[in-house]
């Protein structure tokens, strides 16, 4: 798209009407002197003719030099002496015409009288302004417009990113899931899944992309299109070891996923649990809590081809809650200080509802995507 000059024949037309009202208004002020109101002659020698030809022209002479100012060092320089010259061909071009049409006056021919200067200053200072004026407000409209476009799009990708991630509450025989995930910015990098497997278990997924906003987004949305054909393949470290080497291939340096991978039983209540980089998950027993400890590497996938993944396996009886969340939660800060695991943890044992906890957690200032995932065997 032209940044100079005119871009559509509508450009033309709507500046024109400008130059009438600008030619009117000139003519106001000419005459206020005198006292009297411009008289016909006046009005149509300004407003249809002198004021109009003198701005498109120079307007005209942008446009056909807009790849040149385009390519200038100094542009703002470049105009001024663009707008000045096509000012000043447009106004001789306006005394031919005021001259066929209507007469000329012999002061505009003086070419050694203070009129025949003045009118060569204000020519060409009327254009430069008229012109600078034109270019910057459109500048402003075109600023306005991307940011609807982008707000636009930030919007449909929140909503695709929603749509992408399974039902906040999900029942089956055995156990049900209750999820959250709250984007700091429009879009977010958390997600979490659920995925039956072909064995009646079910993978549970919950995991923070490296970053914020729409990139974060596009890997999320990439690793979860993964995760079901590679949850059915093997054991939990072995997905996570398949779905590292998946991303180390597509992710570029400084990106990662941390994740959690959980493969759960609920006819059993058998838990195989593998962690790169996520907060350590709980499981809320009856009168106690449990953090679930790891051995092996802890990096986010997608970091380091290398890493080589251990599984964690606990149980979960009957009324009793496997929690998984991303480091959002304790990363909160109050006061400048974050609120920390132990916090987080006194939460979650009191906790009434998963709503309840964020909103404690909110209290303090979030700025991580939060997620938490609760599986209770029932």
């Amino acid at each position: 798209m032209r940044t100079y000059g005119w871009r559509t024949w509508g450009d033309p037309a709507r500046e024109t009407l400008i130059a009438v009202a600008i030619g009117f208004t000139y003519s106001i002020i000419e005459q206020a002197g005198r006292n009297q109101f411009p008289d016909a002659h006046t009005l149509i020698r300004n407003c249809i003719i002198l004021v109009p030809v003198t701005m498109l022209t120079a307007r005209l002479l942008e446009t056909m030099l807009s790849w040149a100012i385009e390519q200038s060092r100094y542009p703002t320089a470049f105009r001024v002496v663009i707008y000045s010259v096509g000012g000043w061909l447009g106004y001789t071009v306006g005394l031919l015409i005021v001259s066929a049409v209507i007469g000329i006056d012999k002061a505009d021919l003086d070419i050694h009288g203070y009129h025949f200067t003045y009118v060569l200053l204000v020519t060409a200072s009327l254009s430069t302004l008229i012109g600078f004026v034109i270019h910057h407000n459109r500048k402003r409209n075109d600023r306005l417009r991307e940011r609807e476009f982008a707000a636009k799009e930030l919007e449909i990708a929140r909503l695709m990113q929603r749509r992408l991630l399974p039902p906040e509450h999900i029942e089956h025989e055995g156990f049900r899931v209750t999820a959250r995930m709250e984007a700091a910015h429009i879009v977010g990098g958390d997600f979490y899944d659920v995925v039956p497997l072909n064995d009646g278990a079910f993978a549970i997924v919950v995991a923070d992309v490296s970053g914020k906003g729409m990139a974060a987004s596009l890997v999320m949305a990439s690793c979860k299109a993964m995760i079901p054909f590679l949850a059915s393949t093997g054991t939990a470290s072995e997905v996570m070891g398949a779905l590292n080497a998946r991303l180390c291939e597509q992710l570029e340096r400084r990106e990662f996923v941390a994740m959690l991978f959980a493969r759960f039983d609920p006819a059993s209540g058998a838990l195989d649990v593998v962690n790169a980089g996520m907060p350590d998950p709980l499981i809320l027993r009856s009168s106690s809590m449990e953090a679930l400890t790891f051995t092996g590497d802890r990096m986010p996938l997608g970091a380091r081809s290398q890493s080589e993944y251990r599984s964690t396996r606990a149980s979960l009886g009957r009324g009793e809650r496997f929690v998984a969340f991303s480091d959002g939660l304790p990363e909160a800060t109050n006061d400048g200080s974050p609120i920390g695991y132990d916090r987080v943890e006194a939460m979650l044992r009191e906790m009434k509802s998963i709503d309840a906890l964020l909103d404690e957690v909110k209290r303090a200032k979030v700025e991580d995507d939060m997620t938490v995932v609760i599986v209770e065997r029932t």
